[in-house]
């Protein structure tokens, strides 16, 4: 009898908690804002076979053109000099599936040649940015433990000084000039492309599956140095999908005479240009037009000769077309969309451009993070009068919902809160950081964005702070840990604090609070300078202020708010 009832007890107990989570489940799911387009159905192919799905349709247009020295490489040519590298990754550099290549290049055609490349021979691809320095690139080769690095020339200094400091063996691949020399030790690009025949009954037994890692860029976090993000074949077959539906696709398929072209401007290394440019265009036949850097007069050429149909821009190009006054409606004769990601931008900045224009193009704000694989919201295609403050409503498959930073609990749709996303796209995690992994996922599958904003059903997504005190200058994260570690490795610092100022121009710069060392009385060009010299130039600080005391809780966190209160 006792036996009888304990089991009617436990059973009782069981219908109890799986009627309160079906609560909970109903309660959750009043705060969650899902796409109003259809989920896509990520397809069981590899990711490559995906990619080149419709090739047949433009293997001999254009893929990719150098807009400075006008090197290119058809569809095909790119095909066939990917599979070539990938060949000998495997035989000639004896590379397995699973191991990584660092590609630290600017824009140019043989990026995409090295990133997919790199993956048809089963390996791993992080992208460093080609202007960091040698304390930066450490951090990166130390934390991913590359087998290669591809670079070029301009950059080799720089390598070897990181990849000494981190210790590593990696083999330097250098993208030559044939008739150039190159360094004693160095394997050239152009004889690996030339002298290596496609194995392709190698490459064609590479399977990997969904879960495994294809790219790992690297994201700033708040605290400490910039965190690998690891990018997995699933998150890329998705995102193909996702940017290939109807209301969040701009390219058109290439067929027959019509190309879309594309001016790329932005870094292939950052997950903007990887995913979204490289990815989402070349996947529908476009003709891309690479710039090694960027120039305003090199950009204002490409729009005027080049007569491209979609710009992708971040802030600061935003406000150039719009404010340039060698701007002019002729360089917008094909432009079907304009489409501005990375950073929020003014509604005034949109109107600029649009009067410019003088004809009816589609200007398209979009969000996304580099732990979403650059997807999460965009302004759909055919949106009439739209609100150029917001950045979009959520793209497929995508869900959001926003939370009480301090609470931890889910806010009503409209209420502003912490935004969280989730879908196939979010990253597996940071790499070997599991700890900043649990702190920026939830069990439930959400990424913790640290950007504060709010949902307005039928208008879109607004972005209005950034919890996690990111500074963004020019689109590009700059966290202010990393500036502040620098600071106080100087002899003169004491201690240092970096917070982000409204700038006209990059949206946001890096200005330092620095409390000397008694008896030291640094300059602020000389620490300026000290800065500079370790960073990438769009992390300098643009403003050294000397202070006695620097406000922090009593765990020792720097209370920026109060800093930016005593700057205003």
């Amino acid at each position: 009898m006792a036996r009888k009832l304990l089991l009617r007890r436990i059973k009782q107990l069981r219908s109890l908690r799986e009627f309160s989570a079906s609560v909970t489940h109903r309660n959750h799911e009043q705060y969650v804002i899902k796409s109003p387009l259809e989920d896509v159905v990520i397809p069981k192919m590899r990711f490559l076979d995906r990619l080149w799905q419709y090739s047949p349709n433009f293997n001999d247009h254009v893929a990719i053109e150098c807009a400075e020295s006008k090197r290119s490489y058809t569809y095909k040519q790119l095909r066939g000099n990917m599979a070539a590298f990938a060949t000998s990754l495997r035989k000639k550099l004896g590379l397995n599936p699973g191991d990584v290549i660092a590609a630290m290049l600017p824009n140019c055609p043989e990026f995409p040649v090295v990133a997919f490349g790199a993956l048809q021979g089963g390996c791993v691809l992080t992208p460093i940015n080609p202007i960091y320095k040698e304390f930066e690139i450490t951090h990166q080769l130390s934390t991913t433990e590359p087998k290669v690095i591809v670079t070029i020339q301009q950059c080799y200094d720089t390598v070897v000084k990181g990849k000494n400091n981190a210790k590593s063996n990696a083999k330097i691949i250098i993208i030559d000039n044939p008739s150039a020399p190159v360094p004693e030790g160095v394997i050239r690009y152009s004889e690996i492309i030339q002298s290596s025949e496609a194995d392709f009954e190698l490459l064609d037994k590479v399977e990997m599956k969904n879960d495994d890692v294809a790219f790992i860029p690297f994201s700033s976090g708040t605290t400490g140095l910039p965190k690998g993000v690891e990018i997995t074949y699933g998150n890329l077959l998705a995102a193909i999908e996702i940017m290939h539906q109807e209301k969040t696709a701009f390219p058109i398929l290439t067929q027959g005479d019509f190309q879309d072209v594309v001016p790329c401007i932005l870094p292939f290394f950052h997950i903007y240009g990887l995913v979204v440019t490289l990815i989402g265009h070349l996947g529908k036949g476009c003709k891309l037009l690479s710039l090694p850097k960027f120039s305003a007069s090199l950009y204002l050429n490409v729009l005027r000769n080049e007569k491209p149909s979609l710009l992708y821009v971040v802030p600061p190009v935003a406000i150039l077309l719009g404010k340039h006054p060698d701007v002019k409606e002729e360089h917008f004769g094909n432009v079907r969309n304009i489409i501005c990601g990375a950073a929020p931008l003014a509604a005034s900045d949109v109107d600029a451009i649009l009067k410019k224009c003088n004809k009816k193009i589609e200007f398209n704000q979009g969000f996304g993070a580099t732990e979403t694989s650059s997807l999460a919201t965009t302004t759909f295609k055919g949106t009439e009068n739209p609100d150029y403050s917001a950045c979009g409503h959520a793209m497929s498959s995508i869900e959001m919902k926003f939370v009480d930073p301090l609470t931890g609990n889910p806010v009503p749709i409209g209420q502003s809160g912490e935004l969280y996303i989730k879908g196939p796209v979010v990253m597996k995690g940071y790499h070997k950081n599991e700890i900043a992994t649990k702190e920026s996922l939830t069990d439930d599958g959400y990424f913790k964005t640290g950007d504060l904003g709010h949902y307005k059903p039928g208008v879109g997504l607004f972005i209005t702070d950034r919890i996690k005190e990111l500074i963004k200058v020019k689109g590009m994260q700059v966290a202010p840990a990393e500036l502040e570690s620098i600071l106080r490795s100087h002899p003169a610092v004491q201690d240092a604090a970096v917070v982000g100022i409204p700038h006209e121009f990059y949206g946001e710069a890096p200005k330092a609070f620095v409390i000397p060392k008694t008896g030291q009385n640094p300059s602020e060009e000389e620490l300026q300078s000290f800065v500079a010299n370790q960073v990438a130039v769009y992390k300098k600080i643009e403003e050294v202020v000397f202070i006695k005391d620097i406000p922090k809780t009593s765990s020792g966190k720097i209370l920026r708010k109060d800093l930016k209160k005593m700057y205003a």
